[in-house]
């Protein structure tokens, strides 16, 4: 075979190897593939997500929508923000919303119709001062300890270890949960 059909046939050889991998790999992933190899089909709706929490200090119920399908509800999450209040004096700290994703989450796992019970939430750097961690994630928004009026704390640890995310620590009459690295206690 000549040079030049010999390099041609590799050079076919070569696009038609080379555009097979690009198709393969834009059709494996519909999100990645170019718009005109996706399927015409509506997006999946996202789902709404909603949290039934009690404060066990003061009796308020918090029983919302805090993610509509599409973004987080700011109006919500300013009321659950009072909600979980450092009671001692009255500071309110912005929660961050993945916490409620956690705790929601966790709802889940037990059941939807029976609430969790708030026993701490954001804590004041002041009241820290009075035994809590120097680096708690209640100073900043991002733990919660919670109860269920049906489990014990080993329980709903158990239950709330199956997520697999955040951190988890059990106590006596309650579990801390927050949105920091995975890590059980």
């Amino acid at each position: 075979m000549p040079f030049d059909a010999q390099q041609s046939a590799y050079n076919r050889r070569a696009f038609l190897f080379g555009a097979s991998a690009a198709l393969t790999g834009l059709t494996a992933s519909p999100s990645f593939a170019l718009p005109f190899f996706r399927r015409n089909e509506a997006p999946e709706p996202a789902e709404t997500r909603s949290l039934f929490m009690v404060n066990q200090r003061t009796e308020e119920v918090f029983h919302e929508v805090y993610f509509n399908g599409e973004a987080y509800l700011q109006e919500a999450l300013d009321r659950f923000s009072l909600f979980s209040r450092d009671l001692r004096n009255g500071e309110v700290g912005e929660m961050d919303p993945h916490l409620l994703d956690l705790a929601s989450d966790v709802q889940k796992l037990i059941s939807v119709e029976e609430p969790l019970i708030l026993t701490h939430g954001f804590r004041s750097s002041s009241r820290n001062v009075r035994g809590g961690a120097a680096n708690s994630r209640h100073l900043h928004g991002q733990a919660l300890d919670i109860a269920h009026p049906r489990l014990r704390p080993r329980e709903l640890h158990q239950h709330a270890a199956a997520l697999g995310r955040g951190g988890l620590g059990r106590y006596a009459t309650f579990i801390h949960i927050d949105t920091g690295p995975t890590r059980q206690w």
